[in-house]
């Protein structure tokens, strides 16, 4: 059975649920920040995230970690770190747990023997959409950068959704009008304010 996330962050993930309308890009973000590590560089480079501008999307990503985890790992939704050594495997409804931690635990241990020289313990937790789809997502949104007050958006594994930057509450909404038109679903969105594009994390496509 997949592990249930703490109190805070599930508060968080139910107002995601309902409706991207419903997100307030200024309410508190209650995701805790972990200090950078080799564990984090590792997951931050190979999710693409260490591209914030998103020059490199066109290029050939079938050999980065995560998307070699998607080719393996039915269900594979990200993966994100959660402590010192220890990474969480977002994985969707009928995801094989025990195949896809086993996986995730081959897969990046050896990357990280410096830092976690005990190894690393991968935890499962349910998510609603796959990494493939909130790539999709992602590229999808660039004509979202030509709405006035949209700063770009970045894929937060943690909450298994595609955030977008915005200045206001009225650009929020302004967005959630046209996500139809580029094919991104109102659930697979929630809005964070502008100021905090810049903060590294998940993959970014920014103006």
């Amino acid at each position: 059975m997949l592990r249930s996330r703490n109190l805070g962050t599930v508060l968080v993930l139910a107002a995601v649920f309902t409706s991207a309308c419903d997100s307030d890009p200024f309410a508190a973000d209650m995701s805790e920040l972990v200090a950078d590590d080799e564990l984090s560089a590792v997951l931050v480079e190979e999710s693409g995230s260490d591209d914030p501008r998103g020059t490199r999307d066109g290029a050939d990503r079938s050999h980065s970690l995560f998307d070699r985890l998607a080719a393996e790992i039915p269900g594979f939704g990200g993966l994100y770190r959660t402590s010192r050594c220890v990474i969480a495997v977002v994985l969707t409804d009928g995801a094989n747990v025990d195949e896809a931690v086993r996986i995730v635990h081959a897969a990046v241990e050896p990357l990280v023997l410096r830092s976690c020289p005990d190894g690393v313990r991968v935890e499962a937790v349910r998510g609603q959409f796959t990494y493939v789809e909130l790539r999709r997502f992602l590229l999808a949104s660039r004509p979202l950068n030509r709405i006035p007050g949209v700063s770009g958006a970045r894929i937060d594994f943690m909450h298994n959704r595609l955030v977008i930057f915005v200045t206001s509450r009225r650009v929020a909404h302004a967005v959630t009008q046209v996500l139809p038109r580029v094919g991104i679903p109102e659930r697979a969105v929630i809005f964070r304010p502008a100021r905090e594009s810049v903060r590294p994390g998940s993959a970014t496509i920014a103006g």
